[in-house]
């Protein structure tokens, strides 16, 4: 088989496995075992799939996407957002894994299109290549989305940068709330700064680009979020948690990142 049928054959696999868990994933209740080991395989196809490019696989040991993913709790036939997408790495993920009959918004604010540039994006995009990923560039206090229509959204490792890009974090997770489905999930995951500072690690676009994860916690829960649960999948001990991580102290070292799920009640 040459590589091109093999990329096909892959692609077909992921999109029956989403056609056939679609309908069952998405009316509510404990799903069975069998729901379960389905939904497993789906998210395993879509990071395992030969469409993705070897530069993506690269970070998949530091980033752990099946974990995460799975963890987000993300199903076939989801409409979703990845706020600040930047080159769309999440982005294809979650596109396989909701399916045919799913949407996926990559949202980026002119900001971080302006620093990466659009190419990225734009390249991963081409062809049609990802059918039911929509753009959305534009301000994220400016989405315009309509209201209850979103079953997730995943902040990867972006959250912080809210704090440089608008003064008006708050304003965003109250849009969000608005958008989202009662019961929807929002994951948040990100560098972690140290206990008791707050955003000040975030404010400037050249400091640590970090958060502290109590404060996170608190302004997810005044804008009417409620924590739905932890994982520890990223956590990095050694980590002090002061430096940025481009910072060349931490080439080839990870930073300590905390992941949380949020729900809409």
């Amino acid at each position: 088989m040459n590589q091109s049928m093999h990329k096909q054959r892959g692609l077909v696999v992921v999109s029956l496995l989403s056609v056939m868990l679609g309908a069952c994933t998405t009316t509510g209740g404990a799903p069975s075992a069998a729901q379960l080991a389905g939904l497993d395989a789906i998210v395993h196809a879509s990071v395992d799939s030969p469409l993705r490019s070897d530069k993506d696989r690269q970070k998949d040991a530091a980033r752990k996407p099946y974990e995460v993913l799975r963890f987000a709790g993300v199903k076939p036939g989801q409409k979703v957002i990845d706020i600040f997408s930047a080159t769309g790495w999440y982005a294809e993920l979650l596109s396989r894994v909701v399916g045919p009959n799913g949407h996926v918004y990559a949202q980026n604010p002119d900001s971080i299109l302006k620093e990466l540039g659009d190419k990225p994006i734009s390249e991963r995009l081409a062809n049609n290549r990802l059918p039911n990923v929509e753009r959305l560039d534009t301000s994220p206090n400016n989405m315009r989305l309509k209201s209850a229509s979103l079953d997730g959204a995943l902040f990867d490792l972006v959250f912080h940068d809210l704090y440089w890009i608008t003064p008006n974090v708050d304003g965003v997770l109250k849009d969000l709330h608005a958008a989202l489905k009662h019961g929807a999930w929002v994951v948040v995951v990100d560098h972690q700064a140290p206990p008791g500072t707050r955003d000040s690690f975030a404010k400037d676009r050249r400091g640590q680009h970090r958060i502290d994860e109590a404060f996170v916690k608190e302004r997810f829960a005044a804008a009417g979020f409620v924590l739905d649960g932890e994982s520890e999948i990223l956590r990095e001990p050694s980590d002090d948690r002061t430096q940025p991580f481009f910072a060349p102290s931490m080439q080839g070292r990870n930073t300590d990142k905390f992941v949380l799920r949020f729900r809409r009640p």
